[in-house]
């Protein structure tokens, strides 16, 4: 897997749904966390400890504000390029639909121009298809991060927004 690709797993996984305790674990692994520090120091803090009941909830809380509930920062394309998301979409569901990708199950309910779908889709190509993925599907993203790093209240998704600068 390319860096690129790491990175950009990373990301589909902050942004697919709301952080749990796996997700969690997986970002404290002390080479992931060490990496992640570099990049948004913020997160120091909420790498380093174990997650009370309540820094949960408030991520969830977060989550819901910028991606579900009247959304500050939208995780789908549809909001960023109206006249091409139907396309991405259509894309995506054509290799749903044909078997090219499986997807882990948190990833199932996510609309076909879902950001985190689109990374998970675009982490698992190399050479030129990602980069042809990148460009017919992923114009948006620039948009999307800047949008997601200047509404962000949450070191996490503040790290999530920084990541998809380097996509």
């Amino acid at each position: 897997m390319t860096p690129e690709a790491a990175v950009a797993q990373l990301a589909a996984s902050l942004l697919a749904h709301e952080i749990d305790a796996s997700l969690l674990a997986s970002l404290q692994q002390p080479e992931t966390a060490a990496i992640l520090r570099q990049i948004e120091p913020s997160v120091a803090p909420l790498l380093e400890k174990e997650w009370t009941p309540q820094e949960f909830e408030d991520a969830a809380v977060e989550f819901c504000r910028l991606f579900i509930l009247n959304p500050v920062a939208p995780a789908r394309a549809a909001a960023y390029e109206e006249k091409d998301s139907l396309e991405v979409a259509g894309r995506i569901q054509f290799m749903l639909d044909s078997g090219f990708l499986e997807l882990p199950e948190r990833f199932k309910t996510l609309a076909p121009d879902h950001v985190a779908l689109l990374l998970l889709v675009y982490s698992s190509l190399e050479g030129d298809d990602s980069i042809q993925f990148k460009s017919d599907n992923l114009g948006w993203l620039p948009d999307f991060s800047e949008l997601l790093e200047e509404k962000s209240r949450h070191g996490l998704y503040l790290l999530a927004a920084k990541i998809l600068k380097v996509v």
